[in-house]
């Protein structure tokens, strides 16, 4: 099936160029200067104070600044949450930088809860207004939603220290839950401040943005298209299912929900898409095997001295963006079939972008329902193969070979690909044995066929039953 998160991550340099590409028709849109930034921070400030009773920490600093600057301080902020997971201090300040250099280039706005000030990039601003062709995300009611939702995050800065919040965060997947938090609540009170004071159309403006793929994206081929659909996955889960997931809380438990929510969050991000788990954890549907041992084997053929690991569960929203090419149904029942998707990810330390390696190990409710898996990822990989014979990432030659052994199903592939003029071989596997499913995706990895195999088949019986509560 291949995680969209492994597509982020072999082809993400390719995203700067597509960012910058101008438009033959750009729309005419207002600057954002500094004067309307402040004029729209003075005006969201007052109407909090004055009509919802917020309460910030005295004077805030605003600063316009370059995406560069505003990479930075994620980084800044983000290292402290990163050494929570990741020991060695070179790894972990490279893991931070590479945050930063990814997330700075895609934010208009930024509060800094660090050093409580707001950090705007009226370029990247501008660029996404022309990019998706909307003026109106330049328009003073859409900056006024987003400084309302700045504010926000100020406001719980003060009522529950980000910082603290922030620093439960020692997982990928905890992290994703608290991000989604916080953005969520700010989006879920930035909604009912605009509706009071009449700027629901700059908000409107400014939400349905977040994620939002340029219609000119389509010329860069599909597999760009795959790239683009994982990196809005992960955008629109924090800010839309973020606010699903917190209205939600509110609209069954109140005011003591939301407050249990940021005092206890949920410790990864499946939960933020499954309200009902966290206001009852009884609801959740059990998972019977421990991949771990079987991510420990698998990372452990990559020195650690040489290679930097990342361990995630991949969420349901990121596997449908991973089936769009196939039939909504499809891809539905798919998805509602898996209990259970945890990943590890290897790259070069030296060089990232060099190779990567990863393995996910997939639990269903059923062996049939892990064996509809196979065959759905099987038929995926041959419209790929079909769809990104051109474009920037494509495929330039397959090769499938079917595993089917006495207990074990699924099939092995060898697809040579090219990204620009960069020409690379990626081999991956997907083999099945009664409810679980583990994928190998190396690229730039070479390994034959009978020891990618006996691979898969060590990984599988490494993953062990849980113990009965």
């Amino acid at each position: 099936m291949r995680s969209p998160v492994t597509s982020l991550a072999a082809f993400a340099p390719m995203l700067v160029s597509l960012a910058l590409a101008p438009l033959a028709h750009a729309a005419q849109l207002d600057k954002v200067t500094d004067e309307r930034v402040r004029a729209a921070y003075a005006e969201a400030r007052a109407v909090l104070e004055s009509e919802f009773d917020a309460r910030f920490h005295g004077e805030l600093t605003i600063r316009l600044v370059t995406s560069v600057e505003l990479g930075k301080r994620v980084a800044e902020e983000n290292l402290p949450i990163v050494r929570l997971r990741q020991p060695d201090p070179e790894k972990a300040q490279a893991e931070a930088k590479a945050l930063g250099d990814a997330t700075g280039p895609t934010l208009f706005a930024k509060y800094a809860w660090s050093t409580r000030e707001f950090l705007v990039v009226p370029k990247t601003w501008e660029l996404s207004a022309s990019l998706l062709g909307r003026p109106e995300l330049t328009s003073d009611e859409t900056l006024r939603a987003v400084m309302v939702h700045e504010l926000v995050h100020a406001w719980d800065d003060t009522l529950h220290d980000l910082g603290a919040f922030i620093a439960n965060a020692d997982s990928v997947d905890a992290a994703n839950a608290v991000n989604a938090i916080i953005e969520g609540h700010a989006q879920y009170t930035t909604r009912r401040v605009c509706a009071a004071r009449g700027w629901s159309k700059g908000f409107d403006t400014f939400t349905s943005g977040i994620g939002a793929i340029p219609e000119a994206s389509r010329a860069s081929g599909e597999g760009m298209l795959t790239i683009l659909r994982a990196q809005s996955a992960n955008m629109t889960f924090a800010y839309h299912d973020g606010e699903s997931f917190v209205t939600a809380i509110a609209n069954v438990g109140g005011p003591d929900a939301l407050a249990r929510v940021f005092r206890a969050p949920p410790r990864e991000g499946e939960t933020i898409l499954h309200p009902e788990w966290f206001l009852d954890p009884k609801t959740r549907p059990v998972m019977l095997y421990d991949p771990e041992p079987a991510l420990d084997l698998f990372a452990a053929r990559f020195p650690a001295d040489e290679w930097t690991s990342q361990r995630l569960t991949v969420q349901s929203n990121q596997l449908e963006a991973a089936l769009t090419l196939l039939p909504k149904a499809d891809a539905a029942a798919i998805v509602a079939s898996v209990r259970n998707a945890r990943l590890v990810a290897l790259y070069p330390s030296a060089n990232p972008a060099e190779k990567m390696a990863v393995l996910t190990v997939l639990e269903f409710g059923t062996e049939a329902e892990a064996r509809a898996y196979v065959a759905i990822s099987d038929r995926l990989s041959k419209l790929k193969d079909e769809q990104m014979k051109s474009g920037v990432v494509r495929i330039t030659g397959s090769t499938t070979s079917t595993l089917d052994g006495v207990d074990t199903f699924g099939f092995l592939q060898h697809k040579q690909m090219k990204n620009g003029a960069l020409a690379f071989d990626v081999f991956s596997l997907d083999l099945g044995r009664g409810k679980l499913v583990v994928e190998t995706v190396l690229s730039g990895e070479p390994l034959d066929t009978e020891p990618h195999v006996q691979l898969g088949i060590a990984v599988l019986d490494a993953v062990k039953k849980r113990e009965a509560k």
